[in-house]
């Protein structure tokens, strides 16, 4: 075996320094080895290799099969292959995520804030409604009322009224185009009332006739509002 000791030792067959590898220790030994283009003091670095068994290198290339423990956080760029993800992902916030389909969801509760509410219709809220809200539209009108009777309140819109007594329709309760059914669940006669404190204009459909109506035993009528002051009332039984 030949030992050759010198600092440096120039790799090649140019004259020109710079075409050649030179493997050289720094000015001040560092117990580093280094393999660069040019002279030493010059020279641009390739590959640097310590005692520790460290080696550094401008770019490597090739299969790196054989390297192990590699540390995720060094990752500069590229994009990492799905099949390198866990089957079961660790637990994250979340909060970035876009795009999600709902079909995916198969397990957990729901938390009720993120449902959507039923809102006011013909709003700029009005996006979404619940399945209840549906299942109404569905029915057409929901019984809101088994008997007696009484003054209509908002909870009554979109509904059907049963009663057996009077029916009092009051203003500034409803808006326009809010709809109430009434059906005279009895087999006499009731009033249905225009309300007077604040007043209500009750229209009887193509008729002049406002004021107070009458309606007969097992009569059906609807009550659509043109505004929270007026509305106009028709049916069967309705006098």
């Amino acid at each position: 075996m030949s030992t050759v000791i010198a600092k440096n030792i120039q790799i090649g067959t140019s004259g020109t320094a710079t075409n050649n590898f030179t493997w050289y220790q720094p000015a001040s030994p560092d117990g580093t080895v280094r393999l660069g283009v040019g002279n030493s003091g010059t020279t641009t670095d390739v590959l640097t290799m310590t005692g520790a068994g460290l080696l550094t290198a401008t770019s490597l290339a090739g299969a790196g099969s054989a390297i192990t423990a590699l540390n995720a956080s060094n990752l500069g760029s590229g994009t990492v292959p799905d099949a390198r993800f866990p089957a079961t992902l660790p637990a994250v916030s979340g909060a970035n995520l876009t795009s999600l389909n709902a079909s995916n969801i198969s397990t957990g509760t729901i938390p009720t804030g993120i449902l959507a509410v039923t809102q006011a219709a013909k709003t700029a809220n009005t996006t979404i409604a619940t399945t209840a809200f549906v299942d109404q539209l569905r029915s057409l009108l929901t019984q809101s009322t088994a008997s007696g009777g009484g003054t209509l309140v908002i909870g009554d819109r979109g509904t059907l009224v049963s009663v057996t007594a009077g029916v009092t329709i009051p203003a500034n309760v409803f808006a326009a185009n809010d709809v109430v059914t009434i059906y005279n669940n009895s087999a006499g006669n009731i009033t249905i009332t225009q309300g007077t404190s604040p007043a209500l204009t009750l229209r009887q459909v193509g008729t002049a006739n406002t004021g107070n109506r009458t309606l007969a035993q097992r009569g059906l009528v609807t009550v659509v509002f043109i505004s929270a002051t007026e509305a106009v009332i028709s049916g069967g039984g309705l006098t």
